[in-house]
C-alpha cells in the first residue's frame, strides 16, 4: 500500500513498488507510474497521486554531492506523522524491490538489522536522530561490518524530483482525421497508386488538463457514519480494539502496511489469548464470506474494512473556501474552543512539517464530527476509535491536482 506524507513542506509518495521500465507502443495511453532511469513504479488507480513527489528521490536529492553510488540503504522515520520508511538504491536509482513502511521504530530498526546482516549493503543513508539510534541499538552490527554512515539533508532549492505522471494519447476523432487527410493532400506527402507511402507521424498528445480538488468532507462523514451504523460480522474470539475511517491520503497509522487502495472504514481485532489462531482464523474468514467486509488476518490480528465513499469536489466549492490559518498555535486555540466542555478532552499539537491539530476525546463519531463542523477551512486526516477515546486529527484544507478527465469519476 502506498502513503502520501508531508517532506519539507511537500507531498510525497511512499511505497512505491519499482520494477524495469517496459516497453510501451506509441499507440498506448502511459499508464499513471512514477519512471526513474529505467525504472517505473506503476500505479493504476493513482490519478490521485499525478504530479506527488515519490519521498525516495526527495531523500536522494537532500544527500551531498557524489553520495548516491553503491548500494545505499534508506531509512527514515517522522514520529509526527506515524511513518517509517526504508528503500534500497544501486548506483542513483532504485533497487528493484518494493518500498518498506512499517508501524514503529522497532519494526523499522528490526528490518535493518537483517537488511545489514544479509550483507550487500555498502552504506546506509539517514536522518540525525535516526542515526544516533543505529549507532546505539545497532552498535554491534556497525562494528562487525564496514557500513559508511550518510546523513540526509534537506533538497537544495529548485531540486526537481521525481514525481507519478500520467499521460493519454490524443484520441483522433473524426474532425482530426479530416485536417490530417487533408493536409497530407496538400503535403504531397502520399501518392495514391504509386510506390511511396505517407506514414503518419505520432499523434502529440494532449497536455494533461489538471484540476484543483479537496474531497468532499460532508460526503465522506455520512458514508463513515452509515458504515458503522451496518452490523459488521463478528467472530468468536476476536476483540475490537480499534476502528475508524480513512483515505490512503490520510496519515492514519492503522493503514500502515495494510492493502487498502481507497476509502474505507475499518475495524482492527485482537484474537484472545486462549483461541487457537488457525482455527479462529478459519472462523472469521467463514463468517465474513458474502458479505461486503473484506478481511486481512496477520498472525493474532484481524483487520477488516468496509468501502465507503470518499469522492473530491473542485477547491471552492462544499465551504472549502475559508481557509484556517496554517499557524499551528492558532489552529489548537479554535480546536479547543470549539471542543471546550467536551469529556475526557485533550487538544494537543503533534509537530512535523503540517499544521495540524489532534483532538482526544469521550464521545460518538457522530457527535465529534458534527463538532468538528465549526472549524471551517479543515480537513479530516484522521478519525479513530480506541475503547471510549475518540481521535480526530484536523489540517489546514490544502488542494492538489488530478487529470480533469478523472474528475467526477475518482476518489481519494
Amino acid at each position: 500500500m502506498v502513503r502520501v506524507v508531508s517532506y519539507h513542506g511537500r507531498e510525497a509518495v511512499a511505497g512505491l513498488r519499482w520494477d524495469r521500465k517496459p516497453d510501451r507502443p506509441f499507440w498506448k495511453a502511459a499508464p499513471i507510474a512514477a519512471s526513474w532511469s529505467d525504472r517505473s513504479a506503476l500505479l493504476p488507480d493513482g490519478k490521485d497521486l499525478i504530479g506527488t513527489a515519490s519521498l525516495l528521490s526527495l531523500l536522494v536529492g537532500g544527500l551531498p554531492d557524489q553520495m548516491s553510488r553503491g548500494t545505499m540503504l534508506f531509512a527514515f522515520a517522522d514520529p509526527t506523522q506515524d511513518f517509517y520508511f526504508a528503500a534500497v538504491n544501486v548506483d542513483g536509482k532504485p533497487s528493484l524491490s518494493e518500498e518498506s513502511l512499517f508501524s514503529d521504530r522497532k519494526e523499522l530498526l528490526d528490518h535493518l538489522r537483517r537488511e545489514c546482516g544479509q550483507g550487500g549493503i555498502d552504506s546506509i543513508a539517514t536522518t540525525p536522530e535516526l542515526a544516533a539510534l543505529f549507532r546505539s541499538d545497532l552498535k554491534d552490527l556497525k562494528e562487525a561490518s564496514d557500513l559508511k554512515e550518510v546523513l540526509i539533508g534537506k533538497p537544495p532549492d529548485g531540486y526537481d524530483p521525481v514525481r507519478v505522471e500520467g499521460k493519454r494519447p490524443k484520441q483522433p476523432g473524426y474532425r482530426a482525421l479530416a485536417k490530417l487527410v487533408v493536409v497530407t493532400g496538400l503535403a504531397g506527402c502520399a501518392v495514391i497508386g504509386g510506390r511511396h507511402w505517407f506514414t503518419a507521424p505520432e499523434p502529440e498528445r494532449d497536455a494533461e488538463l489538471m484540476v484543483a480538488v479537496v474531497t468532499d468532507r460532508a460526503a465522506f462523514e455520512q458514508s463513515c457514519l452509515e458504515a458503522f451504523e451496518e452490523e459488521w460480522p463478528r467472530a468468536p474470539g476476536w476483540d475490537v480494539v480499534q476502528e475508524g475511517c480513512a483515505t490512503p491520503r490520510m496519515q492514519d497509522p492503522a493503514l500502515n502496511g495494510k492493502p487498502v487502495t481507497g476509502a474505507v472504514a475499518y475495524r482492527e481485532y485482537q484474537l484472545r489469548g486462549n483461541y487457537d489462531s488457525e482455527i479462529a482464523r478459519r472462523a472469521a474468514e467463514a463468517v465474513h464470506e458474502d458479505t461486503d467486509v473484506s478481511l486481512s488476518v496477520e498472525n493474532r490480528s484481524l483487520f477488516a474494512t468496509k468501502v465507503i465513499q470518499a469522492p473530491v469536489i473542485k477547491a471552492g466549492q462544499g465551504g472549502a473556501t475559508v481557509p484556517m490559518a496554517p499557524d499551528p498555535v492558532a489552529l489548537r486555540k479554535a480546536a479547543a474552543e470549539v471542543f471546550l466542555g467536551s469529556a475526557g478532552l485533550r487538544v494537543t499539537l503533534p509537530g512535523g512539517s503540517q499544521a495540524r491539530v489532534r483532538v482526544e476525546l469521550q464521545g460518538s463519531f457522530e457527535d465529534v464530527l458534527s463538532t468538528a463542523g465549526r472549524l471551517p477551512g479543515t480537513r479530516i486526516n484522521r478519525l479513530s476509535r480506541q475503547n471510549e477515546t475518540v481521535t480526530l486529527e484536523l489540517v489546514p484544507i490544502q488542494p492538489h491536482l488530478i487529470p480533469l478527465a478523472a474528475f467526477g469519476k475518482e476518489a481519494i
